[in-house]
């Protein structure tokens, strides 16, 4: 059996960026928001993780630092992923809550026009 590694905590490529880039550079969010053709609070909002990397962003620092497209996008992924694995127990509770709620609402589910009960008690006999 493999087993997926997980980090528990991966780096968002907009901190990444701002501690290893702009800060060691003393740049300037306007004047690399200009360099790169996007807008000054794009560019803030992201070096601050408040927004996201996508992938015009991403080629657009790749030509200007060089910085591998690819690698950034693999870090956004890993960043997003870990942030809603964080939230996995919330979130099945929450989806347990809504199935048990929708179920309240509309009594047993309906298979091919047959309650769900029906169906199962034969899927039982046959099998």
């Amino acid at each position: 059996m493999s087993e997926v590694y997980r980090l528990e905590n991966p780096c968002h490529p907009g901190g990444f960026l701002r501690r290893k880039v702009f800060e060691p550079r003393n740049l300037t969010v306007m004047g690399m928001a200009s360099v790169l053709g996007i807008t000054r609070q794009s560019l803030s909002d992201f070096l601050n993780e408040k927004i996201g990397l996508d992938a015009e962003m991403a080629f657009r620092i790749e030509k200007a630092f060089g910085f591998n497209m690819e690698m950034m996008m693999e870090m956004q992924n890993r960043f997003d992923i870990a942030r809603v694995r964080k939230r996995e127990r919330t979130i099945q509770n929450e989806l347990i809550a809504r199935a048990k709620a929708q179920m309240a609402k509309t009594g047993p589910q309906v298979a091919r026009g047959r309650p769900q009960t029906a169906a199962l008690g034969r899927q039982r006999a046959i099998g």
